[in-house]
């Protein structure tokens, strides 16, 4: 078994290390960045924490047994969706770091992994002030749609996930970007769409997709680059990213459909849904430098309502306002995404 050395004196300068790649002196040093944007979205990350207890969900009951069948519906499969989401890019994450080289680096992803385990935990939380926890949380063993979805998200993790090359760190990065950037959004609008229905559970979404789209998403569009930029990365593996994407947008559309058709609410049609995550994944695309493949529309409306709630607007809680004015000042622009 090889040895693992925590501590390298003859391991390269910091400002050497590669994401992918050569043996770390061992020190993280936040004061020698050889990327500009890693360190600023660790910043952004931390100011920007918040917690679950903190968000009010003492109407979520009363609230959700008002809602119409459709609506409880897709309440549920979107929070089984999600949850799964979120434990899955947890565990990913672990194994990402732990292939990655760039100690930095591997320190924003701790940081995100933290941040997961407090979206599982908001997810737990909902849920539970809601009373459907289990029978939520149990979803994939009923519905084959849901587990079918689960399924083909846990495959792409897994497939590049064994650190054999620069090309399978880089498309594992791109697994990265499509859950951040493609699986989330369309549960997302779902919630807004439910709105001041459940102003616990919009809430709660508010946040989780502001850690998502704001600093999880730009950080794993960041890490692609620059795998690409410091390697020598064969056009086939960019082929091979083009397709995950490609399969992305299946995955997301083909589960949209689904519960479309079994659970129809509030004017979304297949049509606005398909235009939405289009846009969607040309914007991903042209976030990690390459060039948009998939048909382009006008912003759709289910953009422009996931878009407002990135916005801090005032979240109603009763001691919540510290992190909100955190949120409101932090910029991506930080970031170089």
């Amino acid at each position: 078994m090889d040895v693992k050395h925590y501590y390298n004196p003859q391991g390269e300068e910091i400002l050497d290390e590669k994401i992918y790649g050569g043996s770390p002196t061992g020190f993280v040093d936040f004061n020698r960045s050889k990327y500009r944007w890693d360190s600023n979205i660790y910043d952004l990350m931390n100011a920007n924490t918040w917690f679950p207890s903190e968000v009010n969900t003492s109407t979520e009951k009363k609230n959700f047994e008002a809602l119409t069948d459709n609506e409880q519906s897709i309440y549920k499969m979107t929070f089984a969706q999600l949850s799964f989401n979120d434990s899955a890019q947890e565990e990913y994450l672990s194994d990402f770091r732990r292939l990655a080289n760039n100690r930095l680096v591997k320190s924003v992803i701790s940081l995100q992994i933290m941040q997961e385990v407090n979206h599982s935990k908001s997810y737990a939380v909902l849920l539970d002030a809601c009373g459907n926890s289990e029978e939520v949380f149990n979803l994939y063993k009923y519905d084959a749609a849901l587990n079918k979805k689960n399924l083909q998200v846990a495959e792409q993790f897994a497939k590049y996930i064994d650190g054999g090359s620069a090309d399978k760190m880089l498309l594992s990065a791109m697994a990265s970007v499509n859950l951040e950037g493609i699986y989330f959004l369309l549960g997302f609008s779902y919630i807004y769409l439910l709105g001041d229905k459940v102003p616990g559970a919009r809430d709660m979404i508010k946040f989780i997709a502001r850690d998502e789209l704001n600093t999880h998403l730009p950080l794993f569009a960041n890490i692609f680059k620059t795998i690409q930029k410091e390697n020598n990365i064969a056009t086939s593996t960019i082929d091979a990213a083009y397709k995950m994407i490609e399969d992305a947008v299946k995955i997301e559309l083909e589960y949209g459909h689904y519960l479309l058709d079994q659970f129809p609410i509030m004017g979304i049609t297949h049509e606005l849904m398909e235009q939405t995550v289009y846009n969607y994944a040309n914007d991903r695309l042209k976030k990690i430098g390459l060039d948009p493949i998939f048909d382009e529309s006008a912003t759709t409306y289910l953009q422009k309502l996931v878009t407002k709630h990135l916005e801090m607007n005032e979240v109603k809680s009763n001691f919540f306002e510290s992190n909100v004015s955190n949120y409101a000042k932090s910029s991506i622009d930080l970031n170089d995404f």
